[in-house]
């Protein structure tokens, strides 16, 4: 019922099972992508395994996605931060940001409590220190 809602995502994109992604996720990334007007490309968001434990992704909390929109990947993390505390969610959410993926990207979850990771290769470091490793390497 939620997707005919929605404007910019479909079922058919690469949710795992897209009936059991949350529906406030699926709508503050809706707003998100009507703001940013560029394409969302979706990864992963609901998936039996895989991922850490405790993963919001096993609870159909979570997506995994990057962004086209032809900015290097360090401003689209400025404006993916500007874009959520401008819509209050900032402390709501958990984000992490991925620099290393193929398509540099995004980890966006609604856990309801602020979180903040990235990751580099396998290993999980803090956010800033992601952030720097992108502009640093121009991403």
């Amino acid at each position: 019922m939620i997707w005919s809602h929605l404007n910019h995502f479909t079922k058919t994109e690469n949710w795992g099972d897209p009936d059991r992604i949350n529906g406030t996720l699926l709508l503050l990334l809706d707003v998100l992508r009507d703001r940013w007007s560029a394409s969302f490309i979706i990864h992963c968001a609901y998936e039996p395994g895989g991922h850490s434990q405790n993963s919001q992704h096993y609870l159909g909390n979570a997506v995994d996605f990057h962004i086209e929109d032809g900015e290097p990947f360090a401003l689209q993390i400025c404006v993916m931060t500007h874009f959520l505390k401008g819509m209050n969610a900032a402390d709501h959410v958990g984000l992490g940001i991925y620099p290393e993926w193929n398509n540099a990207g995004f980890h966006l979850d609604v856990r309801g409590t602020k979180a903040r990771w990235g990751r580099l290769g396998e290993k999980y470091v803090g956010f800033e220190e992601a952030r720097a490793y992108a502009r640093i390497k121009g991403l």
